[in-house]
């Protein structure tokens, strides 16, 4: 039997992790011809190693573990396919495939416009004097951290504000305070906060807190703070596809060719030829657990 495990990161706010556990609901009603069970990398139980267990005990031979991250960082690089290998080496009749994280994808940069239409604001109408910060959670790779900086000019690409600003809540720089501070230097009348979270949390609870506290300390200045999307419809899209790209084995995460149409309104229609090389997105860095085992 085939299944697929759905790995969350985990929280130690109990409504983060519910709101993993709602995504995984959905995510079976997308699936319904396969069996779909989940895990957290920490702070939650079931652990991978319970999950991969469960896997086993329900009959699987084969198991596609998806992680639900964001972006790539060394808890998709490192942390989950250790913890999967571990777990895998108490079982060895069952194959254990491992899939992509969220990555690049045009719809994930749709869901940002959204999370800004929802929260009353026009991102290609008139945004003089406003500006958007980004919050992602920060990590120790540099990697992760840059594609993070990609992806908030890709937003600005696709927008027509002054000043797209990208900030970490935690563990790198620069922190949410400098980003804010950084956009009031610039001039910024308007402000939109815009976390880059899938559910709640400690940390975007915290995002929250700082952000009423600048819009108390600068009256003058319009602050918006914009929601978490883990449920987004969109979300669930481009996360069944990573499901069916795992199983295909095919790798789409880093894919940004999408991201040249996207400033037509800035620069306008410029003719490019795409030159697709096509490398297959089999280098090792880019591909660092596929097939953990089996």
């Amino acid at each position: 039997m085939k299944m697929t495990l759905l790995i969350g990161h985990g929280s130690r706010d109990p409504e983060g992790c519910e709101e993993f556990r709602e995504m995984v609901e959905k995510m079976r009603q997308r699936l319904p011809d396969r069996r779909v069970e989940f895990c957290f990398l920490e702070f939650e139980s079931p652990n991978v190693r319970e999950g991969v267990d469960r896997c086993a005990a329900l009959g699987a031979t084969e198991v596609t573990a998806i992680p639900i991250m964001l972006l790539d960082a060394l808890h998709y690089t490192d942390d989950i396919p250790r913890e999967l290998e571990n777990a895998g080496k108490r079982h060895p009749g069952l194959s254990i495939r491992y899939g992509a994280h969220l990555g690049f994808h045009e719809k994930m940069l749709e869901v940002l416009l959204q999370c800004l239409r929802e929260a009353g604001e026009d991102p290609t109408g008139k945004n003089e004097g406003a500006a958007v910060l980004m919050v992602g959670r920060g990590s120790s790779d540099p990697v992760a951290n840059s594609n993070f900086f990609k992806l908030a000019r890709m937003l600005w690409e696709r927008t027509t504000y002054e000043t797209v600003e990208s900030s970490f809540i935690g563990l790198t720089h620069p922190r949410l305070e400098q980003g804010i501070d950084r956009c009031l230097r610039l001039g910024a009348k308007r402000v939109l906060v815009l976390p880059y979270f899938l559910f709640t949390g400690k940390l975007y609870k915290r995002i929250a807190k700082i952000t009423r506290e600048h819009r108390e300390k600068h009256p003058s200045v319009d602050f918006k703070l914009t929601r978490h999307f883990g449920l987004h419809p969109l979300v669930l899209e481009v996360l069944e596809q990573r499901v069916a790209e795992a199983h295909e084995g095919t790798f789409t995460a880093y894919d940004h060719d999408w991201m040249r149409d996207l400033a037509e309104h800035r620069y306008g229609k410029r003719g490019h030829h795409h030159h697709h090389h096509h490398h297959g997105h089999g280098h090792s860095h880019e591909e660092t657990a596929h097939g953990v085992k089996g």
